[in-house]
């Protein structure tokens, strides 16, 4: 090859490597998709701001987007994993802050209740003062500035705590604790000031509004309602003076709901906190209306300023909201509690929605740049009408269909809707979909629907109402060319109604459980109703699908790192709006016909007019997605409501109207998956019995016989097959699942009455066996011997150009370098089983492997006869020792062959694919055998033989076989792995099998027989063990004097499953072996197993000794914290490698420890674990480790709950005290360490 060439090729080959995105003396060569790509315009909406939007289309440039092929054009500054990383890191320590604030709260609470009034004064006054010190130090310096506020925040709350004790001392009366709240709220205000932070201030608006309820209780209704109004004045005053979007947000939210719970509840006391109800209806109405005009005011007015709810939610992964939106949004609920106390005046209910409309509204418009004087012109013209109107309203001559609340929603909402529809094109979509959301939600809630046998309606105006919200929400979106309003409409007609029925089941429930009466407030929609309803959704989703079904609804808009998982999603389009609009529907239908809301011809029509949808859709290649989603869909659909409800012979018309497409389109890959689900409906009608879940209507339906329809449908679709089967090119698959769905067709026809159709199912399943031994092992042989020696002819002219050794020996030659080569060197490394090549044309053949197809098919034969004999007759260990020889005698044909045509056979795990069928075979066969009510768990003579035959298998697949010490460990795990999940099964199966740890072999050591079932297996096992721990220890000598280093070392899990089967012996020496390989090696991860398999050996011993068994909860316990001290040592003596392994063990260790002792239910349990957590927690700032923070955040939280449920002494006052305490000591440390070392662990 001249140097041109060389050249060509080394650029050619450096292009693969290299991104196209390159710069060229300062000319940008960008992607063509980049330079071609569409851009998409994106609606801002100020006032919602940056939130989470399931149906926002992305742009395929925006920065981060990961195309359908995985590649990404443009990277964000940070992906995901950093992002959730800094974000995360950020929140504990926002969380830990918060917590002490908690936690201190209660100390002070837990003081003042265990200590003498004036020990309490002054552990309290002190801890308020050491928290104002703290802050007077912290906050000046930038980096601790908020542990100093949080430390203030502290002082504050024990002080409000501390006037709260007072009157609960009889120190002071109500008034005077009012007064103190009060002056503590200036005291509050000026820390605000001080230190010029609004966290500080927060506290005050909360206390505000708690001072009005309890100080208005003493006026009756009218002081509650006029002094929540001028709290809420003030601290609306308090957020202009200092400009802060945190308290306005704060202040919204608050008031809001605040006035809600004054109005659903029926009043209470909470210490000196006094909440009455709001039980004057105008008095109500009228507050909640003032207090949202003044918050819409406020939500326009700080619209564009920061604020703590959407940072929150910028945290939380959901968008970053803006400050209208989410205080809005928080208000709402707050009036909606409102509206529900009063649902049942229907007038009165929507007035409040007709002015929180109007005022939010108007808010709304304001901050998409609407003039004031235009929104509010026309409410200060018609709003005092309005007021008259409700305050002389009971005026009204009664003899007037509506009341004053009827006439104010009336002329409210003309008023609303004039205001919004003159400036529609100031609204957004995203506005649309949310609004309509809220509409479908107020229909369902406030529209009576009452059973037509109780003289309702059953449903039907609120179904019409619904029905006409979608046709309006279908006919936006596609004027407007909306994804978001497309999905709306295509979701909300079906989510509703599974939220709905599920929640009015689980209500119900609730109140047979208290032996009450059903829930009255249900929704009571007659069947046929809801089929046109449904049906009205399904036209509704074809149309605007065929629009706009392109549209994703796309949770992975930016995300690299773990949102990988969310592209997949992405890319395999189950969230894409046709899909979505198959399976949600779907698990619509089979919800409602759970609950009764469907009949027989309901179902069959709405399910049919589905599927015929979306098949006729997929025929004229309107609809997008793959196909194969779409038969998963329908097949795990159709089986659910077959098993359920019967039907069976129309659900197989169905099944087969729903394959023929998929056959259409010539999806030959995949025709197998298409025949094979075929048999799906008709194993249900075999394996089913009584239909569980009987439909009414049925009678209206024709008597089809359902073998007749069934040997049509599978006729037709064989027939089909068989035409096309000499175009297909692996047909393995597709023939087994022929065969498949004959023989659930001859199983189906021998259940029914008809003589004809057994007949027929026999012949056809005869005609197609021969055709599938004709064709099926000899094809796939010639196809491997054919590839061998064109692989072989093609390494001989590599040869032949004396290629080999500069290819083999050389390997940094690029000039020389075959793709083909190496992969199947690669292909070599990887597979342990397979050694070194010897020369090329070995190398060549290095990916030439056989299936013995048809031994695989005998073998599973034999296993599944023999699995049943066992089930029915219970455990032989004849007859396991018949089925293990003969499939030993399988294996040896099948390598016989093998050998003879010179090829190998196909591996799996390291060892040939007919001894790992053979050996895991024997294993469901035995555990199988132990099921049955003939097993006996004490009788396991049958146990011996299969340990036997696996270890025959497992030496067959060693025998004349090369690089024997990579293949003997293999052997071991293929011996150890496989009884290790035999036991672990049968144990838990009813405990066929004893379960590990359990064993005494010597119980009846005296009587033969009884010795030869029980005693002899065990030692016999334990014997074979000991012999795979000497060789495997013989292995690792070799290696070692032949320097060879194995990167797949499994010798902890392998010794660890030696453990498990072992009654001691063996598992001691396992352990001791693994520790010191680990150690030896440097592997923590085994060196971790064998401290483990220690504990594990000693309660093996114990099973047999009762000495051993007495010590073994109390050395548990002891190496526990050993190793815990041993991790806290670990930075010191840079041994942070071990870090992780000791936090394992010690956990593990502790916590079976601390169970087995007795320990867990005493104050000693929360005591150790809190220990723990610290001790985890500080080692993984100090080591800068980020999953250790995260796993004692965790430990934290976990021993607080168990603490709660196991001890039974938490709530003693000194031990709540000492636990309190504790944690607040270790919050305050890691809080410390934590904001100290911020910058560090962001890193990380």
């Amino acid at each position: 090859m001249d140097e041109p060439d060389r050249e060509d090729q080394i650029i050619r080959e450096r292009k693969f490597k290299i991104d196209f995105d390159v710069q060229f003396k300062g000319i940008d060569v960008e992607q063509e998709s980049k330079k071609d790509g569409k851009n998409i315009k994106q609606e801002n909406d100020e006032a919602l701001g940056d939130l989470f939007d399931p149906f926002k289309q992305i742009d395929e440039n925006n920065l981060g987007i990961i195309q359908s092929d995985g590649n990404v054009i443009n990277p964000p500054e940070r992906d995901i994993i950093t992002e959730i990383s800094i974000e995360g890191e950020r929140g504990v320590n926002w969380s830990i802050m918060a917590s002490m604030i908690f936690i201190y709260s209660v100390i002070s609470i837990q003081v003042g209740n265990t200590f003498e009034p004036i020990i309490a004064i002054i552990l309290l006054i002190i801890l308020a003062g050491f928290g104002f010190t703290l802050g007077e130090i912290w906050i000046p310096r930038k980096k601790m500035k908020m542990l100093g506020v949080t430390w203030v925040i502290i002082s504050m709350k024990v002080l409000y705590g501390l006037a709260i004790e007072f009157r609960n001392w009889n120190m002071i009366s109500v008034e005077g604790l009012g007064i103190l709240l009060i002056l503590l709220v200036f005291v509050n205000l000026y820390l605000s000031y001080r230190h010029n932070h609004d966290a500080i201030a927060a506290q005050s608006t909360l206390v505000l509004l708690a001072i009005g309820s309890t100080t208005g209780s003493i006026l009756g209704e009218e002081g509650v309602a006029g002094m929540i109004f001028i709290s809420t004045i003030m601290i609306h005053s308090l957020a202009i003076h200092r400009k802060s979007g945190n308290l306005a947000s704060l202040g919204i939210a608050a008031s809001n709901l605040w006035i809600g719970m004054h109005a659903i509840t029926d009043g209470f006391k909470i210490g000196e906190l006094v909440i009455l109800q709001l039980n004057s209806p105008l008095l109500l109405f009228l507050l909640l209306m003032s207090i949202t005009g003044l918050n819409a005011s406020m939500a326009a007015k700080f619209a564009k300023e920061e604020n703590w709810f959407s940072n929150a939610f910028k945290i939380s992964g959901l968008g970053k909201p803006g400050l209208w939106g989410v205080s809005i949004s928080l208000g709402m609920i707050g009036a909606f509690l409102s509206i529900a106390a009063n649902k049942e005046d229907l007038g009165y209910a929507l007035g409040m929605v007709t002015f929180l409309c109007a005022a939010f509204g108007g808010s709304y418009l304001k901050v998409r740049g609407v003039e004031t004087i235009r929104i509010i012109k026309p409410i200060i013209i018609f709003l005092p009408f309005l007021i008259i109107l409700l305050i002389f309203g009971s005026v009204i001559p009664n003899k007037l269909f509506f009341d004053e609340y009827d006439i104010f929603t009336i002329l409210g909402s003309i008023l609303t809707g004039f205001i919004l529809l003159r400036d529609q094109n100031s609204v957004s979509d995203r506005v649309l979909w949310i609004g309509s959301i809220l509409i479908l939600i107020i229909l369902i809630s406030l529209v009576p629907t009452d059973s037509s046998d109780t003289g309702g309606d059953g449903g039907i105006l609120l179904l019409i109402l619904l029905s006409l919200l979608h046709i309006g929400t279908a006919i936006l979106a596609l004027k407007r060319e909306s994804p978001a309003l497309a999905g709306v409409t295509v979701l909300s007609p079906w989510l509703w109604i599974i939220i709905e029925k599920i929640t009015e089941e689980m209500i119900n429930t609730l109140f047979i459980v208290k032996n009450s009466s059903n829930w009255n407030n249900s929704l009571e929609i007659g069947i046929y109703p809801l089929g046109f309803y449904l049906t009205v959704s399904l036209l509704l989703m074809a149309v605007v699908n065929i629009k706009l079904g392109k549209t994703n609804v796309n949770l992975a808009s930016k995300f690299l790192g773990l949102t990988e998982i969310s592209a997949t999603i992405r890319d395999s389009e189950i969230l894409q709006l046709w899909s979505i609009g198959l399976w949600l529907p779907m698990i619509s239908i089979i919800i409602l016909c759970q609950l009764g809301g469907f009949n027989s011809l309901t179902l069959l029509f709405i399910i049919t007019l589905l599927i015929m949808i979306h098949i006729i859709s997929e025929i004229t290649n309107h609809r997008i997605g793959k196909i194969n989603n779409l038969l998963m869909i329908i097949t795990v659909s159709i089986g659910i409501l077959q098993w359920e409800h019967g039907l069976d012979e129309f659900f197989i018309i169905i099944m087969l109207i729903s394959i023929l497409p998929m056959i259409y389109k010539d999806v030959h890959e995949q025709i197998h998956t298409e025949i094979g689900v075929m048999s799906i409906p008709l194993l249900i009608f075999i394996g089913r019995g009584d239909v569980s879940n009987t439909l009414h209507g049925g009678e209206i339906l024709p008597n089809l016989e359902i073998s007749w329809v069934a040997i049509i449908c599978v006729f037709i679709l064989i027939g089909i097959y068989l035409k096309k089967v000499e175009t297909i090119e692996k047909i393995l698959k597709s023939t087994l699942a022929s065969l498949l769905l004959i023989m659930s067709l001859i199983g189906l026809a021998w259940q029914a009455i008809p003589i004809i159709p057994k007949y027929l199912s026999i012949m056809l399943f005869i005609l197609v066996s021969i055709w599938l031994v004709a064709r099926g092992e000899l094809r796939s042989e010639l196809k491997t011997i054919t590839l061998k020696k064109q692989r072989i002819e093609l390494a001989n002219i590599q040869t032949s150009k004396s290629m080999e050794n500069i290819i083999i020996k050389n390997e940094n030659s690029i000039g020389k370098y075959d793709p083909l080569i190496a992969s199947l060197k690669e292909k070599r490394i990887k597979n342990i089983e397979m050694g070194e090549a010897k020369n090329l044309e070995q190398l060549y053949i290095s990916d030439i492997n056989h299936r013995p197809v048809i031994i695989l098919i005998m073998l599973g034969i034999v296993f599944i006869f023999a699995s049943i004999n066992g089930l029915i007759l219970g455990p032989s260990a004849l007859i396991l020792l018949v089925v293990g020889l003969f499939a030993s005698i399988l294996v040896g044909i099948a390598r016989y062959r093998a050998k003879s045509q010179e090829i190998s056979l196909l591996h799996i795990l390291g060892i040939e694919i007919p001894i790992a069928m053979a050996i895991f075979g024997l294993v469901i066969v035995h555990n199988i055998s132990h099921i049955g009510p003939l097993s006996s768990n004490t009788e396991m003579f049958d146990i011996s033989i299969l340990a036997v035959i696996i270890m025959l298998l497992v030496t067959i697949s060693i025998s004349y076989q090369d690089n024997l010490i990579d293949r003997i460990p293999v052997a071991i795990d293929w011996f150890i792995i496989p009884l290790v999940m035999n036991r672990i099964i049968g144990a838990l199966m009813n405990e066929s099998l004893p379960f590990p740890f359990t064993v005494n072999p010597f119980t009846e050591i005296d009587d033969k027989d009884a010795f030869l079932q029980w005693g002899f297996p065990w030692i016999l096992i334990e014997f074979l063990l000991i012999m795979t721990i000497i060789c495997d220890f013989w292995i690792v000598n070799k290696r070692r004097d032949r320097e060879i280093i194995s990167s797949r070392s499994n010798r902890g899990v392998r010794n660890l499953g030696i453990v498990i089967l072992s009654f001691g012996p063996a598992g001691i020496l396992a352990a001791i072996s693994t520790i010191r390989q680990g150690l030896f090696s440097k592997q923590t991860t085994t060196t971790g197993i064998g401290f483990l398999s220690i504990i594990l050996a000693i309660y093996a011993f114990g099973a047999w000794s009762d000495d051993i068994l007495k010590i073994a909860p109390n050395l548990t316990l002891i190496l526990g914290l050993i190793l815990l001290a041993v991790l806290s040592m670990t930075s010191k003596f840079r041994k942070e490698r071990w870090s992780m392994v000791l936090a394992i063990d010690s956990h593990i260790l502790i916590i079976i420890g601390l169970m087995t002792t007795g320990l867990f239910n005493e104050i000693y349990f929360t005591i150790i674990m809190i220990l723990v957590s610290t001790t985890i927690w500080i080692v993984g700032i100090i080591q800068v480790r980020k999953i250790l923070r995260i796993w004692g955040l965790i430990d934290l939280i976990l021993v607080i709950l168990f603490s709660l449920i196991l001890v039974t002494e938490i709530l003693d006052q000194i031990n709540i005290l000492i636990c309190l305490t504790m944690v607040a000591i270790e919050l305050g440390v890691i809080g410390w360490l934590g904001i100290s070392n911020e910058k560090e662990l962001l890193k990380d």
